[in-house]
């Protein structure tokens, strides 16, 4: 009992400091001192005044297009609209639209860290994956589209491992009339609860407009489920869990449709070249897509096609791999605010530990155990070659804002490790916390120390 409340407590201090951390962050740091926040927040004004999607290059929206002569009203992205009613409602707290839309981000992680302190002990392991990194926590801390697309995945994965807790899910694990014993020896149907399939239907579908970096997650979800249903559960059990699983993807879908079809129909009502007029007109001169096409334009864009190999993203000038790497674990301002470089040495030695107890972990914890442990490795391997096509066929981006769905995929096998043997769950969670206090040392005495106000 003493053992536990010593958890508790630190646990407590540990989301108290982080979530001070990220309030001063955003209500210190500058107006646009964040990576595209002026573009971001342009498309969250728009949805303080306004309740229908625009069409490319409507007048109302003209302050949330980027250099590029694009705007991420644009594209399916339900953030803006749910950031920009929330800013309504802040707004007169804290007086500036960015501040509002800030909090908006804030407010996210603060959620998170109430649904972490209301889950039981052998489940808080979920959210491990938040405290290993200082960079999700700069997310949260200015308004982007990143920050809510992260918090969905951290909360489909606990609802995962909610689905498939020992002792709630041999109850009466899904919906449907799964059959249990009566006391007179016969069968009784469970009653149909679909509260949890809901909410996950929803979280999913909600996925489904955010960021589309997340679909690779939305693919590794539905197979990690269904490798769960398939060897963690029997009989009736495994046939409900797999029922509830078609009911809440049937939800996301429907959300999906209905999003997708409101984009359709504003698409209907504009020319088919729409896009690249509004971009001509509106963009910078190196970004305008005529001098795209005369390879005029920006070094970054369709790096392919300017000659640049495979190979030569990780080499010479490029190195995505590096710039990835550390803006993965601390990298503030517009990219050029970072801490000493042995700092990024020290953890990422702790991370390449972290993961290979995971691994070793997950590989105890039998077939079901080995085979989530593959699929991380698969989907996580995925989300890196995505972000570098995209870098070598669209836009130079090395930034580690694009593999944050792997940590949510870590959030949702970590809670398996909580059968294998106490070593690996203590060492678990001394490397995290170890991770987290250098994240908080950077965040804090790099970043806040060093952004503009």
């Amino acid at each position: 009992m003493a053992s536990r409340r010593i958890c508790d407590l630190i646990l407590a201090l540990v989301m108290a400091a982080t979530l001070a951390a990220v309030l001063s962050m955003a209500f210190r740091s500058a107006y646009m001192a964040h990576p595209d926040e002026k573009d971001h927040v342009g498309a969250g004004q728009y949805y303080m005044q306004y309740w229908d999607p625009p069409q490319v290059g409507d007048e109302r929206a003209r302050a949330a297009y980027s250099n590029y002569g694009v705007s991420y009203l644009d594209q399916l992205d339900a953030v803006y609209f749910l950031a920009g009613k929330f800013a309504c409602l802040a707004k007169p707290f804290v007086g500036q639209d960015y501040l509002a839309l800030r909090l908006f981000n804030v407010t996210l992680l603060a959620g998170l860290m109430v649904l972490a302190w209301r889950l039981p002990p052998r489940l808080r392991i979920c959210f491990l994956p938040l405290f290993i990194s200082a960079q999700p926590w700069y997310v949260f801390s200015y308004f982007n589209a990143d920050a809510f697309p992260l918090a969905l995945s951290l909360v489909a994965a606990v609802l995962l491992a909610r689905s498939f807790d020992c002792r709630a899910s041999r109850d009466a694990a899904a919906d449907g009339q799964e059959t249990s014993p009566s006391r007179s020896g016969g069968a009784r149907p469970v009653r149909v609860r679909l509260g949890g399939t809901f909410w996950l239907g929803l979280t999913l579908g909600l996925l489904t407009i955010s960021k589309q970096n997340y679909y690779v997650f939305l693919v590794y979800f539905a197979c990690q489920w269904l490798i769960q249903a398939w060897l963690d559960a029997g009989g009736p059990g495994r046939a409900a869990l797999i029922r509830r699983a078609g009911l809440a993807f049937a939800l996301a879908s429907a959300i999906f449709l209905v999003r997708y079809g409101a984009h359709v129909l504003i698409d209907m009502r504009q020319p088919p070249d729409a896009v690249a007029k509004v971009a001509e007109q509106l963009a910078s001169d190196e970004f305008k897509p005529s001098k795209q096409a005369d390879g005029k334009g920006f070094w970054g864009m369709n790096m392919r096609a300017h000659g640049v190999t495979f190979i030569q993203m990780f080499t010479g000038e490029w190195k995505w791999h590096v710039f990835t790497f550390r803006s993965s674990f601390g990298k503030y301002g517009v990219m050029d605010i970072e801490p000493p470089l042995i700092f990024y040495r020290y953890i990422g030695w702790m991370f390449e530990a972290f993961l290979a107890v995971m691994l070793a972990a997950l590989a105890l914890n039998g077939p079901a155990g080995r085979m989530s442990a593959w699929l991380l490795v698969l989907f996580a391997a995925l989300t890196v070659l995505q972000s570098v096509w995209h870098s070598w066929t669209a836009d130079f981006q090395a930034q580690g804002r694009y593999l944050f769905p792997i940590l949510a995929m870590m959030a949702c096998v970590l809670p398996l490790c909580r059968k294998t043997p106490g070593f690996y769950r203590q060492a678990l969670w001394i490397v995290g916390m170890g991770m987290w206090g250098m994240s908080l040392w950077s965040f804090v005495a790099v970043g806040l120390a060093r952004i503009p106000r």
